[in-house]
């Protein structure tokens, strides 16, 4: 059976994040040692600016809703007959949801939505877990850096999510500033 990933997974996410800064990066020094000093050696610039960039980019932009949320999100995914599913194949279905709530930290272009999803049984995932609520991310995207997406939303109404379910949550100051609420326990 095959899935689709419908949500922020920290490994794969990051990852992506790497491998374009590290494209972006060469480009950038490709392009500015052409210009500036044609001729010289290029090896030093792009050590430098890739060590320096990279790991920077990676950690702010590709672990950024862990910073924000000081927790790693779940990934949830969407098999071929349009149902939810966690990472161990478990399926959620509409009946268990008792709502998606949606949440925004941060201002401006770059705010942070996060999704919680709270359950009427909860599934074995969150057994385990000091939260009883699924916490949600669109998935991570260096090109959809300053855009806010609501694509998870869309994917888990066509997998049958009731609309009414979804809950906006109000946006306080403290939210302004970058701080969450606490997780459902």
């Amino acid at each position: 059976m095959k899935k689709n990933r419908i949500s922020y997974n920290w490994l794969i996410d990051a990852s992506y994040t790497f491998m374009w800064a590290i494209i972006l990066a060469t480009l950038f020094v490709l392009i500015l040692q052409t210009i500036i000093h044609p001729g010289k050696p290029i090896i030093k610039p792009l050590l430098a600016i890739n060590g320096l960039f990279v790991p920077i980019v990676t950690l702010f932009i590709g672990l950024r809703p862990i910073l924000s949320l000081f927790a790693i999100p779940d990934t949830l995914y969407i098999n071929d007959n349009q149902q939810i599913v966690t990472k161990e194949l478990e399926v959620i279905t509409n009946d268990k949801i008792q709502t998606l709530e949606i949440n925004q930290i941060g201002a401006g272009s770059g705010y942070l939505i996060y999704y919680e999803m709270t359950f009427k049984k909860e599934p074995t995932i969150l057994k385990n877990k000091k939260r009883k609520s699924l916490i949600l991310i669109e998935p991570y995207n260096i090109k959809y850096i300053f855009q806010t997406r609501t694509d998870l939303i869309d994917k888990l109404i066509k997998s049958g999510l009731d609309e009414r379910k979804i809950k906006m949550k109000p946006i306080k100051t403290k939210h302004f500033w970058g701080i969450r609420d606490k997780f459902k326990k």
